[in-house]
């Protein structure tokens, strides 16, 4: 009895689970590392660096002839028709094989141009074209010229021979304006252009000049016959 009367070990105390120490840092995730972009190889380089050389010039081009369209802006091209001579418009009937009327002209007219621009304008290509109530009878090709700035210039378009009309209405009109003494006439010079601005040159503008000439009936109808320059001092029309 003495053995089981010895004392039994006790049980440890219950103590409480919440922890009163110091705060516990968190355990920082994990993450696998991302894949290694590959390499790119040695023409893709090249090639990425080329480009990236381009688009810098082009837009520094693009942005150079911005300011210097901001600069030297250009203005309209005026321009007159100084003088004219018709020395022979004859409109007859029966002028081919479907009939119409045949006219037979010899015109010449002075157009003198005015570059108001602080550039010089250049005249490539440019033909003269003449028509007599909306038909065309005469065409010819002006010399090329250059038109330095703040300058005149002229352009001599000259018409002769024949060509059938083949508009009834043209017969009522040529009858009307003869007894009236003056025929109306419209004379067109169609122009390729190029600018010159300092060490540039911009090529690849159109210009039209259209000229309305109010001209005196010829006083003999010999096509040998010639005529005095007609004062006019007409404005034309430009689209520039």
């Amino acid at each position: 009895m003495a053995a089981y009367d010895k004392q039994q070990p006790q049980p440890s105390p219950q103590f409480n689970t919440a922890y009163y120490g110091p705060p516990i840092p968190p355990q920082p995730a994990y993450y696998a590392p991302p894949p290694a972009a590959p390499r790119r190889s040695a023409p893709a380089c090249l090639f990425c660096f080329l480009f990236k050389v381009i688009a810098v010039i082009v837009i520094a081009l693009g942005a150079l002839s911005l300011v210097l369209w901001l600069i030297f802006r250009p203005d309209t091209v005026k321009a007159y028709a100084d003088s004219a001579a018709l020395s022979r418009f004859d409109l007859g009937a029966g002028g081919g094989p479907r009939g119409g009327s045949l006219l037979q002209y010899n015109l010449t007219v002075n157009i003198r141009v005015r570059n108001p621009n602080r550039f010089g304008i250049r005249y490539d290509y440019a033909e003269a074209q003449a028509s007599y109530d909306g038909d065309r009878f005469g065409f010819g090709t002006v010399q090329p010229f250059y038109l330095d700035s703040k300058s005149d210039g002229r352009i001599t378009a000259a018409f002769s021979g024949s060509s059938v009309m083949d508009d009834d209405d043209v017969q009522r009109t040529y009858r009307r304006e003869t007894r009236e003494g003056f025929y109306y006439v419209k004379v067109k010079v169609y122009a390729d252009l190029s600018f010159k601005v300092r060490v540039f040159r911009v090529h690849d503008y159109k210009s039209k000049i259209t000229c309305m000439l109010r001209l005196p009936v010829p006083a003999g109808g010999n096509a040998n016959s010639t005529a005095a320059m007609t004062p006019l001092g007409t404005r034309c029309d430009v689209d520039f």
